[in-house]
């Protein structure tokens, strides 16, 4: 099966917790939890899926061709169609915080932020997209914003 028609098959909790295990794996839970958010509030704002929303080009570096964790990704959402048993405690957690965001159970901690970028990059070499952010909130080491 390509990667395209795996993830065609993959439900929208997990195409959203594949994208917070990718985006955010590192965080804490409050971390994932705001990606969450993002993801929510741009499916929200743009009256899309989140199929749509997570694996458009270029909007989560983490689906990105030739981005390290896609391989990763597109393996875990393989074993997820096959309902393979995927023992692995943050994926299960980004489940679980998935889930929540679907079903609108998880407040929106980034107050309504479309946007997010690493306080690494944010502080030293912002894309020209986010020279005027608004609403900017940080979590652990990301930062949340409008543009």
């Amino acid at each position: 099966m390509s990667p395209d028609n795996i993830l065609a098959n993959i439900s929208e909790i997990e195409v959203v917790s594949l994208t917070i295990y990718g985006e955010a794996r590192g965080e804490s839970i409050l971390g994932q939890i705001a990606v969450g958010c993002v993801i929510r509030n741009r499916a929200i704002k743009n009256d899309e899926s989140y199929q749509n929303i997570c694996l458009k080009p270029k909007q989560f570096s983490c689906w990105n061709p030739g981005d390290n964790n896609r391989a990763l990704l597109i393996d875990l959402a393989t074993k997820m169609i096959h309902n393979e048993d995927i023992n692995e405690q943050v994926l299960n957690q980004c489940v679980f915080i998935a889930g929540g965001i679907v079903n609108e159970s998880i407040m929106d901690i980034t107050h309504g932020a479309t946007n997010y970028l690493t306080e690494h990059l944010f502080n030293t070499s912002r894309p020209s997209w986010a020279l005027n952010p608004i609403n900017v909130r940080q979590v652990d080491s990301q930062i949340f914003f409008n543009v």
